[in-house]
């Protein structure tokens, strides 16, 4: 019997070992943690062993491994797979690959495609191919106990079942050195076709929340005895043949892409020093109406708040002996169906503002304005209370922030205005107007534009009136051509900042600059384009540089016209000349009594 172990007893040994493990998963304590379902793509590569006739164990299967040394180039495979997590411990994918085995057989009766009427001896296997498919499910060991989809190891056993599409291999007499004495059987013409059995163990390093790198062993039972068209007999007088099937294995290296956008609640409340919190004002003031009145001014980062997380800052005055809650806050990731108070752009982040006004007790005298972030993944319902969300969900908690001093009564301090002075100028880099190539329609690029209609309605709310417009076309076609464009890129601006300012008396003075050609060597030196270093000599060594840009353009439209040309084709909006700008605000100012 090959290896002392036959196919159908290390099946039986691979279920039992896997289902009372799934049992006791299912019968354990239920973790709260929420489950990461996602589907993944993965690639892999590695040694093919064999352990058919052809191979040189002696009665051990290690021995394969012992000879496998002189064969590591021979012997090799690939695979491409894609699969999809179904929970915490259960998995599936499907993949496919291309392998090579080879090996040889010394001291053993063996016979050659059958043939039983001559016994042969110290054979060769040079390079079967194979193309082989496998359907396996996968089971993650330690996520049975406790799951944790941020685990940096996972141990993941899979078995499956499949099949190989094969051409065997040449199999040849050697001589005590392994050297080929004579060929007795050349390559197969057609392949032939055979179902597999998979089993094996995964060890899995979670590199990043959707990067896995891995380590595979996987042992393939098959149901053909071909793979190397040579069988064992037990000796050379009983003829008599040893049914078994040939097998191989792998050990391979692969990564996998996970196509989950996961929700790091953890990293969230690790992370929380990065929000910002502001109170106006600071400290708190009891005002004439008896009532104590405020801002809670949250500010969130970008590329901090995650797409399905939800966050429930409660604020609340602490004092000596007790605490007032406040209404808390909820902020809400940008694909959480449900609503909050604010909804959090991830790349974006923002600025938050949330009114309170309550009525002045003695307690708030002596206290502070404190606030406890807390974060749990939207399950389909958003909890308005703290104590909602730890009854009903998994969750974690940022660290507990100060958000402003306690109450003034308002007999002890009076307002004060003050003015703040500042000077605007310049605000070419947020104010920046962009057109299509060889048009001057703002609204071919609307979603763009609304970032320079908000700047400018800035600078308008801010007092200024006086601005200037430059109007830019990028260096392709005639230069008559696009002086007459910039001309009216010009134009539609002036007009869309007149629009805007509706009834504000403001003043413009714009022009069309033609051909931005020193942008264009700017952009292009600053970029990471293949031929960037041939441009720009061209471009420098060129005595007309206007003719050369144009030149360069048409030669390399497919590599400027991506990333260069566009941020050509521009009108920008400055504040004419440094204007004053005079905002009063209201402080408090203690009356001494």
């Amino acid at each position: 019997m090959k290896k002392n172990l036959t196919f159908s007893k290390l099946l039986m040994l691979v279920i039992m070992a896997v289902l009372p493990m799934s049992m006791f998963a299912q019968e354990g304590k239920k973790q709260t943690k929420p489950v990461e379902r996602y589907w993944y793509i993965q690639a892999d590569g590695g040694l093919s062993i064999n352990h058919g006739d052809l191979a040189n164990y002696n009665g051990g299967i290690w021995d394969d491994f012992d000879h496998f040394k002189g064969q590591a180039l021979k012997n090799w495979n690939a695979h491409f797979g894609i699969g999809y997590q179904f929970g915490k411990v259960i998995g599936m994918n499907l993949k496919g690959g291309y392998g090579l085995l080879s090996g040889h057989k010394h001291n053993q009766a063996l016979i050659l495609n059958g043939n039983a009427d001559q016994t042969l001896w110290n054979l060769g296997l040079d390079k079967t191919n194979y193309i082989e498919g496998n359907l396996n499910l996968t089971f993650n060991l330690f996520n049975m106990f406790k799951y944790n989809p941020r685990r940096v190891i996972n141990l993941v056993p899979h078995i499956g079942i499949g099949g190989i599409y094969y051409q065997a291999g040449a199999v040849s007499q050697l001589n005590q050195d392994d050297e080929v004495a004579s060929t007795l059987a050349t390559q197969k013409s057609e392949r032939e076709l055979s179902f597999t059995v998979p089993a094996g163990m995964e060890i899995t390093f979670n590199l990043a929340p959707k990067f896995d790198l891995f380590l595979d062993y996987t042992y393939l039972f098959t149901g053909t005895d071909a793979l190397d068209q040579v069988a064992k007999i037990a000796s050379d007088e009983a003829k008599h043949v040893i049914n078994d099937k040939d097998m191989y294995s792998q050990f391979n290296l692969g990564l996998r892409y996970k196509f989950n956008n996961p929700c790091d609640i953890e990293k969230m409340a690790r992370e929380s020093k990065k929000i910002t919190y502001r109170v106006n004002p600071d400290p708190l003031v009891e005002g004439e109406d008896g009532n104590v009145c405020f801002d809670v001014i949250v500010t969130i980062p970008g590329e901090y708040f995650e797409k399905q997380a939800v966050m429930n800052l409660k604020p609340y005055l602490a004092y000596n002996g007790g605490q007032i809650d406040i209404e808390p806050i909820t902020f809400v990731g940008e694909k959480v169906k449900g609503e909050g108070d604010f909804r959090v752009n991830y790349k974006e982040g923002g600025e938050f503002t949330k009114h309170y006004c309550m009525p002045y007790q003695e307690e708030m005298k002596n206290c502070e304005l404190m606030g406890d972030p807390m974060f749990y993944v939207y399950d389909g319902t958003i909890y308005p209370t703290q104590e909602e969300i730890v009854k009903n969900t998994y969750f974690t908690t940022g660290a507990t922030e100060k958000l402003a001093d306690g109450v003034i009564a308002n007999a002890e301090y009076i307002d004060q205005t003050v003015y703040d002075t500042t000077y605007v100028d310049n605000y070419v880099a947020k104010c920046v107007y962009f057109f299509n190539k060889d048009k001057y329609n703002i609204n071919d690029r609307k979603s763009l534009n609304k970032a320079a209609d908000k700047a400018f309605q800035e600078l308008l709310d801010a007092g200024i009136t006086d601005f200037r417009v430059e109007a830019w076309a990028s260096p392709e076609g005639e230069e008559d051509h696009n002086n007459t464009l910039s001309n009216n890129r010009d134009r539609v601006v002036e007009e869309q900042l007149s629009k805007l300012a509706k009834d504000k008396a403001i003043k413009v003075n714009g022009v069309g600059k033609g051909e931005d050609i020193n942008k264009f060597r700017e952009l292009v030196a600053n970029s990471n384009l293949k031929d960037r270093d041939a441009i720009v000599n061209v471009y420098d060594n060129a005595s007309n540089k206007t003719a050369a840009a144009e030149d360069l353009c048409r030669t390399y439209e497919r590599q400027l016209e991506k990333d260069i040309l566009p941020q050509l084709r521009r009108a920008e909006v400055m504040v004419n000349e440094p204007q004053m700008v005079v905002t009063p605000r209201t402080i408090k100012v203690k009356v001494e009594k």
